[in-house]
Formats: structure tokens, sequence, C-alpha cells
């Protein structure tokens, strides 16, 4: 039988190079697109992720906020302030309490306290109701399943209830199924059964930049020393307030505006032009007529940042500048602080809100 031999040619050495050179190229375009996209999809989840906190934030202040006070007629331990221990909603812990106007820096982030109801303090974290209609006297009657779960709850002898948000009491007797009120409700006032009874309490707001504190957060939001939100570094509170300036064109008190605090004296000075410069910081509010239960407007100011140093989109292991100036936060400036690295801080984006807030339960 006759073979018949087919020469076979191979790759030469120069084309296997030519070819391995080629897919290098390839291979490490695709890698560097991949590294790329993870580092943008990172970044944006990030920035996704501070966004939503700096406004989850402001949602849970503004709704207390606009609870504060629900219309209290009696002292709420916590929420007083002064020597006297006056009862007020709204407490003001500002970093740096002299002075007013803005006129000092702060150094740090505010705090504020807070009387709200506590909406969960019943049975099965609902609202408590009088199980039986109340009309004068001093004992009102719940469920026992609810008084327990208000106990649970906090409360105490000495804490303060309202009942049905109109009328409230601070707390002399806790019974198996009945409350004792230091004051008796309104002889012409009927409460039917089912009427809520909230439990107030006094909340304060703060920030920790402790880790321990903050689950492993570089800073966080606390409510009553409880982390609420993660990231957010600073928070700031300026007041506007009606009857805590008497100079004119301010009236003595109270009349249902807002007093011109920037620019006070004989008319037409200032003429009662609402302005940003009518908010204020820096100040005690424990003396007259500068006292908390005047205050209409609350200006909240919140600061959320990366939960971590973002890197650049390439493969590049450098931390570039992604906040190239400290974020200035009503009246503090974060390079004033001790300890303050510039180099440090730029390294994290941030976001800012601010909103204005109207005190909706202080009447004026």
């Amino acid at each position: 039988m006759r073979r018949i031999w087919q020469a076979e040619e191979g790759m030469t050495l120069i084309e296997l190079m030519v070819a391995m050179v080629v897919s290098l190229a390839v291979v490490g375009a695709a890698l560097a697109l991949l590294v790329t996209s993870n580092n943008a999809i990172q970044v944006n989840q990030q920035a996704t992720d501070t966004q939503q906190n700096v406004r989850l934030a402001m949602d849970l202040i503004s709704q207390d906020i606009k609870l504060a006070g629900f219309n209290m007629s009696s002292t709420v331990p916590g929420c007083v302030v002064g020597p006297m221990a006056t009862a007020a909603p709204i407490v003001p812990l500002d970093n740096v309490p002299a002075g007013a106007v803005g006129a000092i820096n702060d150094v740090g982030p505010d705090a504020v306290n807070i009387v709200v109801p506590n909406m969960t303090a019943g049975a099965g974290g609902g609202i408590p109701v009088l199980s039986a209609q109340a009309s004068g006297g001093s004992i009102i009657p719940l469920a026992a399943a609810d008084i327990g779960a208000m106990v649970t709850s906090g409360l105490v002898l000495g804490s303060v209830v309202s009942v049905g948000g109109s009328f409230s009491s601070p707390v002399t007797a806790i019974g198996a199924a009945a409350l004792t009120l230091a004051k008796g409700l309104p002889a012409a006032a009927q409460f039917p059964a089912g009427t809520p009874v909230y439990l107030l309490q006094c909340v304060q707001y703060a920030i920790s930049l402790n880790q321990a504190v903050c689950a492993g957060s570089t800073s966080c939001l606390l409510r009553n020393g409880v982390p609420m939100v993660d990231g957010i570094e600073d928070l700031q509170l300026a007041y506007a307030c009606d009857g805590c300036n008497v100079l004119p064109p301010n009236t003595p008190g109270p009349n249902g505006v807002i007093d011109d605090q920037d620019n006070p004296g004989p008319l037409p000075i200032g003429a009662g032009v609402f302005s940003a410069g009518d908010f204020i910081t820096n100040n005690s509010w424990a003396t007259l007529p500068m006292t908390p239960d005047k205050i209409r407007l609350v200006q909240v100011t919140i600061v959320a940042r990366d939960s971590q140093a973002s890197k650049g989109l390439s493969e590049g292991n450098a931390l570039p500048t992604h906040s190239a100036a400290p974020v200035v936060a009503s009246d503090h400036n974060p390079a004033l602080d001790a300890g303050f690295n510039a180099a440090v801080y730029n390294q994290q984006r941030r976001r800012v809100l601010t909103k204005t807030i109207q005190v909706r339960n202080l009447e004026s």
C-alpha cells in the first residue's frame, strides 16, 4: 500500500510569543476593566449608603422635634433646664453654650433633649389605652398587660403620662389595673374607653465618634445612648424663638412672629424681617427671657461620611482626596477641633443635609 506523507507545519517560537503577548494584553485590559467596575460599584454603594444615612437621621430627629412637648403640662424627668429645673419640651445642648447668635465656634457636635410620647409602650408594642371611661378624678383604668408593658418601657413613680394628648400629669401610684395621677382629670372632660394613654419620655440625640459605641462604625447618631444611624459625624442645631428678644422691633413678649436677632434696634432697623441670622446658637437657654419654651423653629444640620476611606477607580492603592476642605456645618468648623488631621479627613466623602422644622406642639 502506498503511503502519502503530508508535510505538517507548527507554530514558530516567534508566533507563540506574539500570541502570548496579545493574550496577556487582552486579559490585562479585562482585569483592569473588572477592577475599575468593582471600585465604581463600591464607591457608588458607599455614596448611596451615606445619602440614605443622612436622610434617615434627619427623618428621626424631625419626627421627634415635631412631636416635642406633646401638650405637656408637667415636668418630664430629664428634660429640664436651669437651676430651677424648669420644664422644657426642648432642651438645647449646644457644644459651646457661651454667648448668643453664634459668637463662638463649636468644637464638636451639638446634642438636644426632647420630650416625646412613647408610641410602643403598651402591650404588644402598641399604645396603651383606657380600659373604661374616665372623667374627673385622678385614677385612670388600664389593662394589666398595658401597665406591665409600660413599666418595662420605663414607667416609674413620677413619670408623666398624657391622656389622649390633651391632659398630662405625673404618676403617683401604679396599680395592677390603674394609674393614680397627681392631678385630677378635668371634670367636664370625658375620655372614653380606648383613649390612648401616652408615656412621655425625654430622649436625647447626640453624636458618638467611638467605634466601640457605634458597633464598629466610625461615627453614629445616638438616641438615648442607642446607636441609630451609622456614619453620622456631626449634628448642629440652631433655634428661632418668639418672645426671647425684647429689643425693638420685637415685642416684650410672644406675638406669633419670630424674633429678629441679627438686626434688633429702633425701627426701621431690622424691621422684623426673618432671616438666617435670626437662628440662635451657643446659648444656655437658662436665663429669662431666653428660655426654651419660646422656641418655635429648629434648624437641623447633619453631616454624614462614608463608612470607610474610598479608593480611586484604578487598581492603585492610593487614597485620593474626596473632601477638599472641611465641611462647616452651622457654627462648627472641624478644622478648629483638637486633633484635626486634614490628610485623614479628606479621604472620606461627606453629605450635608439642612432642614428647618416647626415645633407644632408649643403654643405661642
